[in-house]
């Protein structure tokens, strides 16, 4: 299975999106996206009733899968570097709750 990093998919929702698409608007199907997760979230709870015979956990991952797109699309619209950003933010995190691990030293463990 080919490997996707935040990186590429960066670059190419760089590429895909470029200038001509207005940051309001992908954060507009952000919102939309998240939205489609609580609905899913609440049909598995059993508070909203199943619309459909489908797959719900087929549909989570693709709606998260859209999740990420859109954040992702956001980040390279902007010329943002979640890479950096991501392992930085861990790296603190790690420190403040006192993790034995944090992202960077678990991604060379499983070299």
């Amino acid at each position: 299975m080919t490997q996707v990093t935040v990186a590429i998919l960066e670059d190419y929702l760089r590429h895909r999106y470029g200038a001509g698409m207005p940051e309001q608007a992908l954060f507009m199907k952000l919102v939309e996206e998240i939205g489609e997760v609580a609905e899913l979230l609440n049909q598995r709870a059993g508070r909203k009733d199943i619309v459909a015979e489908t797959d719900l956990s087929e549909r989570l991952a693709e709606e998260l899968a859209d999740i990420l797109h859109y954040t992702l699309a956001l980040a390279a619209v902007n010329q943002l570097d979640l890479t950096k950003t991501i392992l930085e933010k861990d790296r603190q995190a790690s420190v403040k709750y006192g993790h034995q691990t944090n992202l960077e030293t678990f991604m060379e463990q499983r070299r």
